[in-house]
């Protein structure tokens, strides 16, 4: 893993969400507006204080929350579903959406991700008939 971790993006009082990203960053969809492999967020996320209880990705602009599961350790993960993969698509078009990762403690604290995640949903032009 490269980088290090700056004193600003450790939180002092409750989680401290890290290294959020989208796998694949740009989800190409085929004609039925399925994708063609996972799409999911990660996203690192610690607590010195207290116990990360709840973790969620939020996107920003369209009303989707998508609950994450502790996969390892202190790595978390939100798969889209087929449904939330069409919701987000517009025959044609790339569209780039952005989500927050929200982490709450068993205390109630809550933390968002300083930056957001961006994906990318990449649709086929469906409108032209197959020959």
């Amino acid at each position: 893993m490269g980088g290090g971790t700056t004193s600003k993006e450790i939180s002092s009082t409750g989680p401290t969400i890290m290294n959020a990203r989208a796998q694949p960053s740009t989800l190409q969809l085929n004609r039925n507006l399925q994708a063609n492999e996972p799409a999911e967020v990660l996203a690192d996320v610690k607590d010195f204080r207290g116990k990360v209880s709840k973790v969620r990705l939020k996107f920003q602009d369209v009303p989707i929350t998508i609950p994450m599961e502790n996969v390892a350790g202190t790595t978390w993960r939100a798969e889209l579903t087929p449904r939330q993969i069409q919701m987000l698509a517009v025959a044609g078009k790339s569209i780039s959406y952005e989500a927050n990762v929200i982490a709450q403690n068993d205390q109630g604290q809550v933390s968002q991700s300083t930056s957001p995640v961006r994906i990318t949903i990449k649709t086929p032009d469906i409108s032209q008939n197959v020959g």
